[in-house]
C-alpha cells in the first residue's frame, strides 16, 4: 500500500461509505445476514475501524466478536465507536493476522475483509492458515474482496478505476487473476456459495 493505516485511519470510514453506500446491494449487509444472532464467536481478522463488526455487534446481540489488527491508530477509531454504541459483545485485540494468539478452533465464523488482495502471497497464506486454525472444524470463513465489474454501468466502472489507483499495482491485478478456488484450496478452504455485487464478491467458505 502506499500508505500508513496509523496515518488513514480517521478517514477509512468516510471512505468506507463512499464505497459501500450502496443500499440493498451493500456487501457489509449481505455479511451481517450470512452470521445468525446466536450464541456464537466472531473473528474478523485485520478489522481496521471495525467496519464489519459494530454494526453486526450492534443488530446481533447474541454473537460475540473479536476482531485483531496490527493497527493501533485503526484500532483506537473502532474503540471510540465501540464506547459510543456502548457495546458489550465485541472486543478489539492488537494482534497481527500472521501470528495470532487466539485459541485454536475456538470460532463459529471469521470475516477477511478487503486486505487479501494487498498481501504477498506468504502473508496472506500465513493470514489464512491462522484463520483457519482459530476456525471450529465446522466453522465457516467469510471474505470480502474486490473483482472486475462485469457490468457496463458507469458507477462501479468508475468505483473500481478508483480503488486501482490506491491499490498496489502489482499485488492488485495478481490477486484479481488468481484461480480463487485453488487459491483458498491450498490454505485449507472451499468455496461453497459466491455472492457478486457491482464490484465486490463475498466468498463463503468451509474447512476442508
Amino acid at each position: 500500500m502506499r500508505y500508513s493505516y496509523d496515518t488513514v485511519a480517521l478517514a477509512f470510514d468516510f471512505i468506507d461509505k463512499i464505497f459501500f453506500k450502496l443500499g440493498k446491494n451493500n456487501p457489509r449487509k449481505a455479511i451481517y445476514n450470512l452470521i445468525p444472532n446466536e450464541n456464537i464467536k466472531v473473528l474478523d481478522v485485520c478489522t481496521g475501524t471495525g467496519s464489519n463488526i459494530i454494526n453486526l455487534a450492534r443488530k446481533k446481540s447474541l454473537v460475540n466478536i473479536t476482531g485483531i489488527d496490527n493497527s493501533q491508530g485503526m484500532l483506537n477509531v473502532g474503540l471510540k465507536k465501540i464506547a459510543k454504541h456502548k457495546l458489550s459483545n465485541i472486543e478489539l485485540l492488537l494482534q497481527d493476522a500472521t501470528d495470532t494468539t487466539l485459541t485454536d478452533k475456538s470460532f463459529d465464523y471469521a470475516i477477511i475483509s478487503l486486505i487479501l488482495h494487498e498481501m504477498e502471497d506468504e502473508v496472506a497464506f500465513k493470514t489464512l492458515k491462522n484463520t483457519h486454525k482459530a476456525l471450529k472444524d465446522n466453522g465457516k470463513l467469510i471474505v470480502f474482496e474486490f473483482i472486475i465489474p462485469e457490468s457496463r454501468k458507469f458507477l462501479p466502472n468508475f468505483a473500481f478505476k478508483l480503488v486501482k489507483k490506491v491499490e498496489n499495482k502489482v499485488l492488485f491485478p495478481a490477486f484479481l487473476a488468481k484461480d480463487k478456488d485453488e487459491y483458498f484450496k491450498i490454505n485449507g478452504f472451499k468455496i461453497d456459495k459466491t455472492h457478486k455485487f457491482q464490484y465486490t464478491v463475498i466468498y463463503e467458505l468451509s474447512k476442508i
